[in-house]
């Protein structure tokens, strides 16, 4: 609890084009506990499939909701929703008591998570929710970050035939962490890093810099914007400047919560 995680995980500062107001999004997932629940509810989802209907690919098997398996995993989920998001408030009061700061707004949403309406179920890999029915404790509107070196943008929206309620998470990786890299093996860290984050406060907690995760690694943030608009999947009503932003850093090296603590013998 209270830590951000690692990959594309962010802290992110920036000011409200609307406002001017400074503005503080984190990103990140439930993390260790939501890959622990992953992983033991595709367990249990193989065996339902062998059961029910072993020609289906072992991707895609599932648990049926009217079984007690399928009731705990949604229970759980919420379990993780709820923790998910004690996490990103955790943090946020963090930053507000080091700087003595009160806060005039605070909202979220969630992304890459299971919503249901009914009896339908909506696996909502690289999406994030626009209707209310999928959010029943939201308070404000939703939030789509695009990279460290773009605006987060403040949308809202209905939902319609084109998005089934959904706006897009973000701008989604153009390559692999590897490939990226590969792409750039011609240049060294320092330069790729100055490039891509001139005018940009930019910081790895671990002090290693993450090449695969600077814009270049992204699509670009210009045609997402661009497909929003022509397909009027939501409406943008906010952008949050950026100023600059926290990641984790390049973990393979140097992640700081992967070393082993030392302790003195008294």
């Amino acid at each position: 609890m209270g830590t951000q995680g690692d990959g594309n995980h962010f802290l992110f500062v920036g000011k409200s084009k609307n406002t001017g107001n400074t503005m503080l999004v984190t990103h990140h997932g439930s993390r260790a506990p939501g890959a622990v629940l992953y992983d033991k509810g595709m367990k249990v989802a193989n065996r339902f499939r062998q059961e029910i209907s072993p020609e289906t690919l072992r991707e895609n098997a599932w648990i049926p909701f009217d079984t007690e398996e399928g009731q705990a995993y949604w229970e759980a989920l919420q379990l993780i929703r709820a923790w998910t998001k004690e996490n990103h408030s955790n943090i946020h009061d963090a930053v507000l008591n080091k700087l003595g700061r009160e806060k005039q707004d605070r909202y979220w949403n969630e992304h890459n998570f299971v919503f249901r309406d009914g009896d339908l179920f909506y696996h909502a890999k690289g999406a994030t929710p626009l209707d209310d029915k999928f959010m029943p404790d939201i308070t404000g509107p939703r939030l789509i970050p695009l990279n460290m070196s773009e605006p987060v943008l403040i949308v809202q929206g209905k939902t319609n035939e084109r998005n089934l309620g959904f706006a897009p998470h973000g701008a989604g990786r153009n390559f692999s962490r590897s490939q990226h890299k590969r792409s750039l093996a011609h240049k060294t860290t320092e330069e790729i890093f100055n490039e891509e984050t001139e005018g940009l406060d930019i910081r790895f907690f671990s002090n290693e810099i993450d090449i695969s995760e600077l814009p270049s690694a992204y699509k670009s943030a210009k045609n997402v914007r661009a497909q929003i608009e022509e397909y009027g999947l939501c409406e943008v009503l906010d952008e949050v400047m950026p100023y600059g932003c926290i990641m984790a850093g390049d973990v393979g090296k140097n992640a700081p919560w992967k070393k082993k603590k030392k302790f003195r013998k008294a």
